[in-house]
């Protein structure tokens, strides 16, 4: 990190971004992720979580949100705010790239899956986060999906995190292709769906697979 950056983040969080993007393991981060709140039933790890909780916080208002009106007539939401270290001056400047609906398995029941791409300055890289409206699916709000060379465009950073990220839902999990587009950002809605042509290719039979049953 630059000497400038440095003064502005607190120490354990250049350690967290440097364990995520040296690929290791700290486990003396342990108690600094409790502090900010990462859960601790998770599919990504406690640090992709601490990643997105520390880049996402100037953006959070903006992400994936439930709410609704209890009996004594408060609105109670999903999403409670990002907490950070003490002394964290430094926020950093996310980018949406789109958000995608999964599915809608009933009236005003959907699942959102918001992606942002953010440049971290001094690792020279740019990190991919994907934000949902709950904790169902992953067990956290936000998690980061990737990152990779900060050469890269940002354009093309995302395409080939979040092209990965899906694949890696297909090929894992059996996972179906997400249903629709909910907010255009840097990409629109065509670009979207090409990109879930590479996550989702369709299988081509050729006639010659085909079987006959006359042949057997």
């Amino acid at each position: 990190m630059t000497a400038t950056i440095l003064k502005l983040l607190p120490d354990d969080e250049v350690r967290i971004l440097q364990t995520y993007v040296s690929g290791l393991t700290d486990p003396s981060l342990e108690p600094i992720y409790n502090s900010i709140g990462v859960p601790t039933e998770l599919d990504p790890t406690r640090t992709q979580v601490a990643v997105a909780q520390i880049l996402l916080s100037a953006v959070q208002d903006d992400l994936p949100n439930w709410g609704f009106t209890n009996e004594d007539g408060d609105v109670e939401v999903g999403r409670l705010p990002h907490r950070r270290l003490p002394d964290a001056r430094l926020n950093f400047n996310p980018h949406h790239v789109c958000t995608i609906n999964w599915a809608d398995s009933g009236p005003g029941f959907s699942w959102p899956e918001a992606y942002y791409i953010t440049y971290l300055p001094g690792f020279n890289c740019h990190v991919v986060t994907a934000s949902r409206d709950g904790v169902d699916a992953h067990g956290c709000l936000d998690h980061a999906i990737g990152f990779i060379d900060g050469q890269l465009s940002a354009l093309d950073a995302a395409k080939q995190i979040i092209v990965n990220f899906w694949t890696e839902q297909r090929t894992q999990f059996d996972q179906e292709r997400w249903a629709y587009v909910f907010f255009e950002g840097l990409i629109d809605k065509a670009t979207a769906q090409a990109w879930a042509d590479q996550a989702w290719p369709e299988e081509i039979w050729d006639d010659d697979d085909e079987v006959n049953d006359d042949d057997e």
